[in-house]
């Protein structure tokens, strides 16, 4: 079975990418989905057991000046969950009652050097935010970066053409760096940062017809960087085995 950054590069190559959009996002969140059963199996009791349900775009405390919209999360069943013959897998989609892991995916298509400022920004406020509520809950962080040299933005006017990404290797490289800098907290809770950081490297244009592939080689990370993205599956399956495992 294919794994999340394998799938979103095919997903990219067919459905392209616009950055108004939560259609990619929710992509990535399915996929990501789909490799945390897979491979983590105290994650997987805990599904089939009905002790856990998932959401998307879930809006966390939207009544508080804190409420923050989360890609992914999961959590025990605030209500009872669907019956097991109408899902599409083995976690039951629902509200959860309470946040056990929380997942803030994030892109960086283009405009690089700005765009890795807010990512990082973005993700650092977003665990320190869920764990002042609650600090058991699981935070991770996972980052699309585009490593094309040059990319078609949908909203640029027809007669601009593609953005040219200069040194586009390097940029890529020093947001690796960038992101792997992020605090990072454990399998107990108690520290703060990032309980799981993934980094994810595509090439691609956003050009109607272009492959997009997913590029492993650096300044990717590599599988056993920390950042790589098993090791986002990893950090992710071992904090939640920790804390929620039974």
């Amino acid at each position: 079975m294919a794994s999340a950054d394998v799938e979103i590069a095919k997903y990219l190559t067919k459905h392209g990418y616009h950055p108004r959009s939560s259609r990619h996002g929710d992509a990535i969140c399915e996929f990501l989905l789909s490799d945390l059963l897979a491979s983590c199996e105290s994650l997987r009791q805990a599904a089939v057991r009905d002790r856990i349900v998932y959401d998307t775009n879930f809006t966390v405390d939207p009544t508080s000046v804190d409420s923050w919209n989360a890609d992914l999360v999961m959590g025990p069943p605030a209500h009872a969950p669907e019956p097991k013959a109408k899902r599409s897998g083995p976690m039951a989609k629902g509200e959860p009652d309470e946040i056990w892991l929380a997942i803030d995916a994030k892109t960086i298509m283009t405009e690089h050097g700005k765009a890795r400022r807010n990512r990082q920004r973005d993700l650092n406020a977003f665990q320190d935010m869920l764990h002042r509520k609650n600090a058991k809950t699981i935070v991770g962080g996972l980052l699309l970066v585009n490593i094309a040299e040059r990319f078609l933005t949908p909203l640029a006017r027809k007669a601009v053409g593609a953005t040219e990404h200069k040194n586009i290797k390097r940029l890529v490289a020093e947001t690796v760096s960038m992101m792997e800098a992020l605090g990072r907290s454990g399998p107990n809770p108690g520290v703060p940062g990032l309980e799981a950081l993934g980094i994810i490297v595509v090439s691609h244009t956003n050009v109607p017809g272009e492959q997009t592939s997913l590029v492993v080689d650096p300044p990717a990370p590599n599988a056993n960087a920390p950042s790589s993205y098993s090791s986002f599956l990893r950090d992710t399956c071992l904090a939640f085995s920790a804390r929620f495992g039974s």
